[in-house]
C-alpha cells in the first residue's frame, strides 16, 4: 500500500511540476489556439491531480490542507463567483463562458482545486523552492521567445508589441511581472554564484516587459519595486543593505522625474513605448473609452448591486448601457478593462470584497504578521509587492488563465508559509490495505473519469470541427463545411454558441452565391435560422445573437421577421447603433423607405461624428430619392462620390448615369489593375448608348490585365457587331 501511496504522491508531484508549461501551448489544431489548448491542458490535469490527491488523503490525512486566512478567502470569493453565476442573468454562459475567455465558474472552480492540491502535497520549502525554479526556467524560455519576436525570428501576433506564445502582448505583460519579482526574491536569496543567474532572468524579462509595451504592468512594477525598496529600506536590520535600497529608491525617482522632464522630446516621441506612456491623459483615445465603460459597469452594479449579472455576463450591461461614443472602439466588450469594475458587475458587491480579501490575506501573512511566516524582510517585500504589482495591473486589463494560475500558486505558497512553524507530520508507513477505503478511491476514480469526459470532450471535439468547417469553407467545399458546422452543434457544448454564429456567417455567403442550387442554399439557410433561434432561446437578452438570426432573416428575404426581432433587441439596448442599421436594412429592403429613413436617423441622431452612421443614412436618402439630403450630409465629409460600394449601388439602382460613371472613375484610378471596374463602366456606358466609350474601358481592361484578353475581345466584336453582350 506504501509503494502505491508514494507512486500516487510522484504523479501528483508530476502534474504539479508540469503546470508551468502550460505557458508554452497554442493549440494551432482548435478554435482561439492561444486559449482553448492551455484551458484544456490545465483542467484536465487539476482533474486527475484532484482524484490522485482524493485518493491518497483518504489513505493519509497529512495530505489534508492546513486552516489558514488565505484558503478560507480563496473558497468564499469562489463561492461568491458560484451565487453569482446561479442568481445572474444566464447561468450557462456564467458557467462555461466560450472559447475566447474560458473563465466561467468551471475554471474557478479547478483554481481552487489547484490550490487544494498544492496545499494538501507541497509541504516543504525545498519541493516549493523546485516549484519556483521549475517556473521560473519556463519563464526564462517564453522571455527568448519573446526577444526573437523582437527581432523579427519569430513573429509576433498582436502588431509590433511581443506577445510570445501567449497571444496577447498584456498577458505577456503579467506574466513576466509575477516572474520579474521572484526572481527578485531568489536573488535575495542566494549567496553563491546563482545570483547571477537570478540577475540575468530579472534583465531579460524586464527588457520583455519593455517591449510589451503595456502600461498598467509596467507602472505596477514600477510602483511594486518602490513599496518593496521601501520597506527593505525601512525594515532591515543591515545598514549597508538599507543605504542600497534608499539609493537604488532616489535612482527610480530621477528616471521617473527624467521621463516627465523629456517626455515632449524627440527621443521620448520616436520610441513606440515611451510615447505610449507620453501619451496618457483623459482625452487619449484609449482613457477615454475605458471611463466610458467604467462608467456603464457602475450603471450596471447599482441595478444588480449583491451578487451582480453573474460571471462572464457582462456583455448584458456593455448592451443595455452603451454609449454611442463607443463606435470608435470593438463593436462588442465581454470584459470592462478593468478586473474590479468586472467584480462589481459580473459578481456584485461581495464579488469584489472577497477578492479584495485573497489580496488582504496575503498581505496580512507576508506583512503584518511576517514573523509567524518565517520570511526575511527581503521575501516579505518581494512577495508582497508582486501581488500590489498584479492588482494594479488588473486596473487596466483582465484577467487570463496563465496570470490565473501564477496568482493562485503565489496563493497557496503563502498559505503554506503560514504555517511554516507547525510541525510536519512524519511520513505514514506500512499503511495496511483498507477495502472500504479502497471501494472509495473506485469510486472517486469512475467520477473523475466522468467528470474529465464531460468538462472537456465535448468542447474539445466542437473547437476542433470549427476549424475543420473553416478550412472546408476555404477551399469552396461548401456541403463539406456544412456537414462539420452540423456536427460541431451537435455535441451540444458551450462550443457550439461559437458554431452557431459561424454559421450564419456561412449561411449568407451560400445564400447569396448563384452557384450553389436553390435547393442546398435553402437548406443551409434553414437550418441556420433554426438553431439561431435555439441560440435566442439559450442566451436570452444578449443583442449580439439576436444580429446574426436577424442578418439570416435579411439576407433570405424574411424582413418582417427581421424587423420584429430588431426592435425587441432596440428595447433592450436603445443606444446600440449597430442594431439600428441592420433594422433600417430591413425596412429598406421590404421597399419601406419611410421607416427604413426614419430608422437610419435615429442611429445617426445618436452621434453624429459616427462616420459610418452619416454614410449609411446618405445612402439611404439616396434609395428613397432624397438625392439633395445625401448631398447635405456628406457635404463636409468627402461628398457622394467617393470609392465606396455603397453609393455606387444606391445611384446604380436609381440609374443615376453621371454619378455612376464618377464613382467608377474615382475606383478605377486607384485600383488601375482591376479590370472589373473597367468592365463595370464599360457595362454603364453601353447600357448608357455610348458604344465608342464601352470599347475604350474594355480596351483599357485588357491593357490592364492580359488575362482577360480573350473575353475582352469577344465583348469588343460583339459591341462591334451592334449587339449587346
Amino acid at each position: 500500500m506504501s509503494k502505491s501511496l508514494n507512486l500516487i504522491k510522484y504523479l501528483l508531484y508530476a502534474g504539479i511540476f508540469a503546470v508551468p508549461f502550460l505557458a508554452f501551448i497554442v493549440s494551432s489544431s482548435m478554435f482561439f489556439p492561444f486559449i482553448t489548448g492551455k484551458n484544456f491542458s490545465f483542467r484536465i490535469i487539476v482533474e486527475v491531480m484532484t482524484a490522485l490527491w482524493l485518493v491518497l488523503m483518504l489513505f493519509d490525512a497529512r495530505y489534508k490542507p492546513k486552516k489558514s486566512w488565505v484558503l478560507a478567502m480563496l473558497a468564499i470569493f469562489v463561492g461568491v463567483v458560484a451565487l453569482s453565476s446561479i442568481f445572474g442573468e444566464n447561468f450557462y454562459r456564467s458557467f462555461w463562458s466560450n472559447y475566447e475567455r474560458m473563465e466561467g465558474l468551471v475554471t474557478y472552480l479547478h483554481l481552487l482545486a489547484y490550490f487544494l492540491v498544492l496545499a494538501g502535497t507541497m509541504k516543504t520549502e525545498k519541493v516549493w523552492n523546485w516549484l519556483f525554479h521549475t517556473s521560473l526556467f519556463a519563464s526564462a524560455i517564453i522571455a527568448f521567445y519573446g526577444i526573437f519576436q523582437l527581432f523579427g525570428i519569430l513573429q509576433t501576433h498582436q502588431g509590433s508589441r511581443l506577445d510570445a506564445t501567449l497571444g496577447n502582448a498584456s498577458y505577456l505583460a503579467v506574466y513576466m511581472v509575477f516572474h520579474i519579482f521572484l526572481a527578485l526574491a531568489l536573488f535575495y536569496r542566494a549567496k553563491d554564484f546563482r545570483k547571477w543567474i537570478y540577475l540575468f532572468v530579472i534583465i531579460l524579462e524586464s527588457f520583455v516587459l519593455y517591449h510589451t509595451a503595456t502600461r498598467g504592468a509596467i507602472l505596477g512594477i514600477i510602483g511594486g519595486l518602490l513599496i518593496s525598496w521601501l520597506l527593505i529600506a525601512v525594515l532591515s536590520s543591515n545598514k549597508k543593505t538599507r543605504l542600497a535600497h534608499m539609493s537604488l529608491l532616489a535612482g527610480m525617482v530621477i528616471i521617473i522625474g527624467g521621463f516627465l522632464f523629456l517626455s515632449k522630446s524627440d527621443f521620448v516621441k520616436n520610441s513606440q513605448v515611451l510615447n505610449r506612456f507620453a501619451g496618457i491623459s483623459l482625452t487619449e483615445g484609449t482613457t477615454e473609452s475605458r471611463l466610458t465603460i467604467w462608467k456603464m459597469s457602475w450603471r450596471g452594479f447599482k441595478e444588480k448591486p449583491v451578487f451582480g449579472w453573474g460571471q462572464e455576463n457582462f456583455n448584458l450591461v456593455f448592451n443595455k448601457y452603451y454609449e454611442p461614443i463607443l463606435y470608435k472602439q470593438e463593436p462588442w466588450f465581454d470584459r470592462a478593462h478593468n478586473v474590479f469594475f468586472d467584480r462589481l458587475t459580473t459578481n456584485g458587491i461581495f464579488g469584489l470584497l472577497s477578492y479584495f480579501g485573497l489580496l488582504g490575506a496575503a498581505l496580512y501573512y507576508l506583512w503584518a504578521n511576517r514573523k509567524k511566516t518565517g520570511l526575511s524582510v527581503e521575501d516579505s517585500a518581494m512577495f508582497g509587492s508582486m501581488f500590489l504589482a498584479y492588482f494594479f495591473n488588473n486596473l487596466f486589463v483582465f484577467d487570463n488563465l496563465i496570470s490565473l494560475i501564477l496568482f493562485a500558486t503565489f496563493l497557496a505558497y503563502v498559505s503554506f508559509r503560514s504555517k511554516a512553524n507547525a510541525p510536519i507530520p512524519n511520513e505514514v508507513s506500512g499503511v495496511r490495505a483498507d477495502y472500504g477505503k479502497a471501494v472509495y478511491a473506485v469510486i472517486i476514480g469512475a467520477a473523475f473519469v466522468f467528470i474529465i469526459y464531460a468538462v472537456n470532450i465535448p468542447g474539445i471535439l466542437a473547437s476542433k470541427t470549427i476549424l475543420n468547417a473553416f478550412k472546408a469553407a476555404g477551399t469552396g467545399n461548401a456541403p463539406g463545411a456544412f456537414a462539420e458546422f452540423q456536427k460541431a452543434i451537435s455535441y451540444n457544448s458551450f462550443g457550439s454558441m461559437e458554431a452557431r454564429e459561424h454559421l450564419s456567417s456561412f449561411a449568407m455567403q451560400v445564400y447569396g452565391n448563384p452557384n450553389f442550387d436553390k435547393e442546398f442554399k435553402e437548406k443551409v439557410a434553414n437550418y441556420a435560422i433554426d438553431e439561431l433561434k435555439k441560440q435566442n432561446e439559450q442566451y436570452p437578452n444578449d443583442i449580439r445573437e439576436m444580429i446574426f438570426l436577424a442578418a439570416v432573416y435579411n439576407k433570405t428575404q424574411k424582413y418582417e421577421e427581421a424587423i420584429s426581432l430588431l426592435n425587441k433587441a432596440i428595447e433592450i439596448a436603445p443606444k446600440k447603433q449597430q442594431l439600428y442599421f441592420e433594422l433600417g436594412t430591413s425596412y429598406l429592403n421590404k421597399g419601406d423607405n419611410e421607416n427604413g429613413m426614419a430608422t437610419l436617423k435615429k442611429s445617426f441622431d445618436l452621434d453624429q461624428t459616427n462616420g459610418e452612421a452619416r454614410r449609411i443614412y446618405a445612402v439611404s436618402a439616396i434609395f428613397a430619392g432624397q438625392d439633395a439630403l445625401a448631398e447635405e450630409l456628406m457635404k463636409e465629409h468627402g461628398g457622394t462620390i467617393q470609392d465606396d460600394e455603397r453609393f455606387l449601388k444606391a445611384y446604380a439602382q436609381k440609374n443615376n448615369f453621371e454619378k455612376v460613371v464618377a464613382i467608377l472613375k474615382i475606383f478605377i484610378d486607384k485600383n488601375p489593375t482591376n479590370a472589373q471596374y473597367r468592365l463595370n463602366l464599360a457595362a454603364v456606358y453601353l447600357q448608357a448608348g455610348y458604344r465608342t466609350r464601352s470599347i475604350e474601358q474594355l480596351e483599357k481592361a485588357i491593357e490592364a490585365n492580359p488575362g482577360f484578353k480573350k473575353q475582352g475581345e469577344f465583348y469588343i466584336s460583339e459591341i462591334k457587331a451592334g449587339r449587346n453582350p
